[in-house]
């Protein structure tokens, strides 16, 4: 059976540097805070794919769920049957097909 691993965004925490941010003065305080901030490392954040109603995929929240057929989780591996699996590659995701 075909799995299905939607694709994944490399995140990064935005961090405070120096002591300026946006033309502020950043007190000693604000900035100690965010020292630990620089260890920090991007890391994968899966996307959801969404099958909709009317047979098309998109990996966008819809703003309503009511056309909403399925959810492939990100971050998750999806089992998923022969037919999804052919209309997942239709639709442009079959590179996160295994």
């Amino acid at each position: 059976m075909p799995t299905f691993n939607p694709p994944s965004d490399d995140f990064v925490v935005p961090v405070i540097i120096g002591e300026y941010m946006d033309e502020l003065y950043l007190s000693k305080e604000s900035r100690m805070a965010n020292r630990l901030g620089a260890f920090i490392r991007a890391s994968g954040r899966g996307r959801n794919v969404f099958l909709l109603s009317t047979g098309g995929y998109t990996d966008r929240q819809p703003s309503d769920y009511s056309i909403v057929s399925k959810v492939y989780y990100g971050g998750h591996e999806n089992s998923i049957t022969a037919d999804e699996a052919a209309s997942l590659t239709a639709a442009g995701y079959g590179a996160y097909i295994s």
